[in-house]
């Protein structure tokens, strides 16, 4: 069953001269096994937003439910995983092997379940056993992000809800996460990710929500948010749609490097191809 938002409004200091309204009137339906964006600018509402989705955060108006079940219940909490923009934030066990047992055991699993499913999370994480007796906080940053996410994936949760999961990694970091929820989404868990890094996520992205000033703004598919004007891109996509909109016949629903290199290549080789036609009929005609 999906996670669906009603009406959903948030305000933050209420009845004060500080009132804030964080989220205005939201309404979103996430289907199990969606790959799922959430974009906007820093202050939108996208990590107010996802703390609903766990109970984190009650709504101050409007209806959320996590199949069919309040989020705030004891069975959602287990189903909806949760890993935060700083992992070190969230990392507080002393070996890599307890972080990831904390979850289990504390919702009365047994020993023998838990290590079972610490090693089923660890492999689902792309870490190697040896980790496990190693102190969190001794990690790279990848490494990190990667235990918290074991720690997140030890409860078999149907939702995965991660806040900008690859901010302030390097680029092998970024892979290594990248393709770590590839496979994680692949073996049917459903991923929601805020993000302001479209350069890295927007291939992996099934759809795209878009928030701004607490709103809605745009939700849809991949295809139709590159064909929406005044929405963020990534740069490699805004450089072909620029190139697009000065009259090269490009395709401007590019957003991958590998893509577009493909595409320009495409368009030099047709301008070079049309060159050397029109250059032969104007040999002939001279003749």
């Amino acid at each position: 069953m999906p996670i669906i938002l009603e009406n959903i409004s948030v305000f933050y200091s209420r009845n004060t001269p500080l009132e804030i309204a964080a989220l205005k009137d939201v309404n979103l339906r996430i289907e199990k096994g969606e790959f799922v964006g959430i974009l906007g600018e820093k202050g939108a509402g996208k990590s107010t937003l996802i703390k609903l989705f766990n109970g984190l955060l009650r709504p101050d108006s409007g209806r959320i439910t996590v199949n069919g079940l309040d989020p705030s219940s004891k069975k959602v909490k287990s189903r909806v995983g949760m890993v935060f923009q700083q992992p070190a934030d969230q990392l507080f066990c002393r070996t890599v092997y307890e972080e990831i047992a904390f979850g289990p055991l504390n919702f009365g699993y047994s020993r023998k379940e838990t290590e079972e499913r610490v090693f089923e999370a660890l492999e689902a994480a792309s870490l190697e056993r040896s980790m496990l007796s190693r102190d969190p906080l001794s990690l790279s940053g990848g490494e990190m992000q990667r235990v918290a996410l074991a720690g997140a994936l030890a409860l078999r949760p149907d939702y995965l809800v991660l806040d900008e999961p690859i901010t302030g990694l390097d680029p092998a970091g970024k892979k290594e996460i990248l393709e770590t929820l590839k496979k994680i989404k692949g073996q049917g868990t459903t991923i929601i990710t805020v993000t302001h890094n479209l350069k890295g996520f927007f291939p992996l992205l099934e759809r795209i929500v878009l928030i701004k000033e607490g709103r809605i703004s745009f939700q849809g598919s991949r295809k139709e948010y590159m064909e929406t004007e005044n929405v963020p891109l990534p740069p490699v996509a805004s450089m072909m749609r620029e190139l697009h909109s000065r009259g090269i016949q490009v395709n401007p629903a590019v957003f991958t490097v590998e893509e577009a290199l493909e595409e320009i290549l495409r368009v030099k080789l047709m301008i070079e191809k049309e060159k050397a036609e029109k250059e032969r009929a104007e040999k002939q005609t001279e003749k």
